[in-house]
């Protein structure tokens, strides 16, 4: 049985069991620490775990880590990608597998959350001059910016019900969810992350991915690539774009993408990820 740590919602006083990260994002973490690790140990860890190897080896076939061809191994992709981002890797694809449940909104949840990661990650490669931003954060990000929906569902039944009754055709307003049950999703994901020990620009930008920007550094420009990557998946999936007015001006200016260009910025990045 999966581990759990409990949290208090800040608002509700609500107990709320957060999964703690598998063993295997642990022991990558303590092989990151030990100075005599090499790749073939990262290598063998990660192929403990079948489900996250054939994970791993679907985002290193994205053309944002530059490989010419999707490599033919987990000893091979370490080599040519790092240590630290297989482990990053690695976390994206064990969230996913932490909050998951029988209900159809989980596999609608996480399309939803891969396709919006797939954006950030391709943002902060184009970009990368202007934002000096991983890829790889941009994709754990976007898998972690709302993960505090699934665990908020598993804890108050009636969270569930608009994005039961909407069959993946729209996305609710989750701050006026939030607003409802008087809670906040944006904590609840940042407790997540923090308690899965992300960087700390990116537990920063998870709390503050519903407002304009509002934070410093690379929190900053965290919160304007995943607040443009929503609002690019929203475009593409025909989805209600809430926040997006309200943001725009400060996310664009942000990642260095001007208002009058928006919409080439969004075709070139549609043209990248259709070719893959």
């Amino acid at each position: 049985m999966a581990k759990h740590k409990v949290f208090k919602d800040p608002k509700t006083g609500l107990s709320l069991r957060i999964p703690s990260p598998p063993p295997l994002v642990d022991e990558l973490e303590q092989a990151l620490g030990n100075p005599n690790t090499n790749m073939d140990i990262i290598a063998g860890l990660v192929q403990q775990d079948a489900g996250i190897t054939a994970g791993l080896f679907r985002t290193l076939a994205t053309p944002i880590y530059g490989l010419r061809k999707p490599p033919e191994t987990v000893a091979r992709a370490v080599s040519l990608v790092g240590l630290q981002t297989i482990a990053d890797l690695v976390g994206g694809l064990s969230i996913q597998a932490a909050l998951y449940g029988e209900s159809l909104f989980y596999p609608w949840f996480w399309e939803r959350a891969n396709e919006i990661a797939r954006y950030a990650a391709a943002i902060a490669h184009r970009q990368r001059m202007v934002c000096n931003i991983f890829p790889e954060h941009a994709h754990l990000a976007a898998l972690f910016v709302d993960c505090g929906v699934p665990i908020l569902i598993q804890h108050l039944e009636q969270y569930e019900y608009p994005f039961i009754t909407a069959r993946g055709h729209v996305w609710p307003h989750v701050v006026a969810e939030d607003q409802r049950h008087n809670t906040d999703h944006a904590v609840v994901g940042y407790l997540a992350a923090k308690h899965w020990r992300l960087p700390g620009y990116v537990c920063e930008a998870i709390r503050w991915h519903h407002d304009p920007v509002n934070v410093n550094d690379k929190a900053a420009t965290m919160v304007a690539i995943l607040q443009t990557a929503i609002h690019l998946y929203n475009v593409n999936a025909m989805k209600e774009d809430h926040d997006w007015p309200g943001l725009r001006r400060k996310a664009l200016a942000e990642i260095g993408v001007a208002e009058e260009g928006l919409r080439e910025f969004e075709d070139d990045l549609n043209e990248r990820l259709a070719a893959h």
